[in-house]
């Protein structure tokens, strides 16, 4: 490996590392430990949140499915962004007035309130955990894959490398941790794309067009033909399992728990959205641009690590190693503090009605993150064959089995405890059942939990009373957010 590219990876761990101590020194209560004592300006809860969607997966794997499928794949890439601006522009702003008037750390702390039900609290506690344990693997096991390949670490020492830095950080600092490396890696991410597509552009040219048509002729179409690798119909539904992942992931929502005030959630929704859309315009591009470098490689997910090898120099090489690093460790690190506060705030103190200190329940989170963090190593580095049913549909069921709730707990009065819980159900169910029966009749899983899900939501509400004029006040207030 070269001393240059070990250099800078070296840098960034450290200054993680570092970033996070700085989190530890202001944390004092839980208030701090899950939603940054609601201070996150707007430049940092943009950042934050992006990073949070923009995982290993997009940079890795949605550039070997454009390198795959051809242009088309930015039907995917828009349903990302028309769905980041969705969650902003109809969730942000409730969720951060009722999120303050309530003093909520959770999503199960959001339905609790909203539905009068810890039934409601418990099945989304148990969904978020079931869920974003494979989420967690596949994360794991990316940055495993990502330095043996480009430089010769072996994929045991990566992961438990990455484990122990991402565990330190997280289970001391708390959201400040997360919020801190997160805007770090952020930028990093955005710097290390950029810098791999302006190479790319350099290789080809700015017009490549007539070679990428010369070499994958059945990928310059604006729909799937019989020529092309997937069907019209796993587009569509993958369009829709990239829509609702985005749509309804949970880790996502504690971004609007911690913004300060108004303004900076505007602030924060103009940062969002515009480095989505830039984010996802570079990653089509670039598994365009790596089919014409790479027409024939071993494996897809491969693309992005052969063009990072073959296309810069090793200190740029050791930048665009250490940004893919940031999408991993920024989705890693969202999704434990995640996992943390729903096992102590809702299992632990709100379900069993634990007494506990400050002091006692931010040890707890910590201790929690150590556990299922070392959980997810564990099977990172030996995954079990049956976990591979849970993995590629997990983002989509968590979103899936959350949109409903969210929009219509925000939006439709009459909607109740029967259909918030018969929505979660009958999603996650489904979409897990479907997925593991193989996808039958030509219909995929997000498809038929959808099928099941809606009007099974809308019987459940509509055959079950209402709830009361005094649960719905502080949802369906005027904003108080100054």
């Amino acid at each position: 490996m070269n001393y240059i590219v070990q250099a800078v990876i070296l840098v960034y761990f450290v200054g993680m590392f570092a970033l996070g101590i700085l989190g530890e020194q202001r944390t004092k209560n839980t208030a701090d430990y899950y939603v940054a004592g609601r201070q996150v300006n707007g430049f940092f809860a943009g950042i934050v949140y992006t990073t949070s969607l923009v995982s290993a997966g997009a940079l890795v794997g949605w550039v070997s499915q454009a390198w795959q499928w051809g242009i088309y794949f930015i039907y995917a890439a828009s349903a990302v962004t028309a769905a980041t601006f969705l969650y902003w522009w109809l969730l942000g702003r409730k969720l951060c007035t009722c999120s303050r008037d309530l003093n909520l750390f959770t999503v199960p702390d959001f339905l609790e309130k909203r539905f009068e039900s810890r039934t409601a609290r418990l099945i989304a506690s148990l969904l978020i955990i079931t869920f974003s344990v494979p989420l967690l693997v596949t994360q794991f096991a990316a940055i495993g894959i990502l330095f043996n390949v480009t430089t010769g670490l072996s994929y045991s020492a990566a992961v438990i490398c990455f484990g122990i830095i991402v565990f330190l950080y997280v289970s001391f600092g708390g959201y400040y941790a997360v919020v801190y490396t997160d805007v770090a890696q952020g930028l990093l991410i955005l710097l290390g794309v950029i810098i791999l597509l302006t190479a790319s552009v350099h290789r080809v040219g700015p017009s490549p067009q007539l070679q990428y048509q010369q070499i994958f002729p059945h990928g310059f179409v604006s729909w799937p033909d019989e020529n092309s690798p997937i069907t019209p119909s796993f587009l569509s539904a993958f369009i829709l399992l990239t829509f609702f992942g985005a749509l309804g992931g949970p880790n996502y929502i504690r971004g609007f728990y911690s913004i300060r005030n108004r303004r900076a959630f505007r602030q924060g929704f103009t940062i969002t959205v515009s480095i989505v859309v830039v984010l996802e315009i570079c990653i089509v591009l670039l598994g365009l641009y790596g089919r014409i470098i790479f027409p024939e490689i071993d494996t897809a997910d491969n693309v992005v690590y052969y063009m990072i090898q073959s296309l810069l120099p090793p200190l740029l090489a050791g930048i665009a190693l250490a940004g893919l690093s940031a999408a991993v460790m920024s989705t890693v690190d969202s999704l434990l503090i995640q996992c943390a506060s729903t096992v102590e705030n809702d299992i632990l103190t709100k379900t069993f009605h634990l007494s506990l200190s400050e002091r006692r329940r931010i040890s707890i989170a910590r201790a929690t993150v150590a556990i299922i963090g070392g959980i997810c190593v564990f099977w990172g580095l030996n995954p079990p064959e049956y976990l591979a049913f849970l993995m590629y549909p997990a983002w989509g069921a968590l979103g899936l089995s959350f949109a409903w709730v969210f929009f219509l707990g925000l939006y439709w009065r009459r909607f109740n405890k029967a259909g918030a819980i018969t929505s979660m159900v009958t999603s996650s169910v489904t979409f897990v059942v479907w997925n593991a029966l193989g996808n039958p009749f030509g219909i995929y899983h997000i498809q038929m939990a959808l099928l099941v899900s809606v009007p099974a939501t809308l019987i459940a509400t509509l055959l079950t009373p209402p709830p009361r004029t005094e649960t719905l006040s502080p949802f369906f207030a005027p904003s108080k957010v100054p």
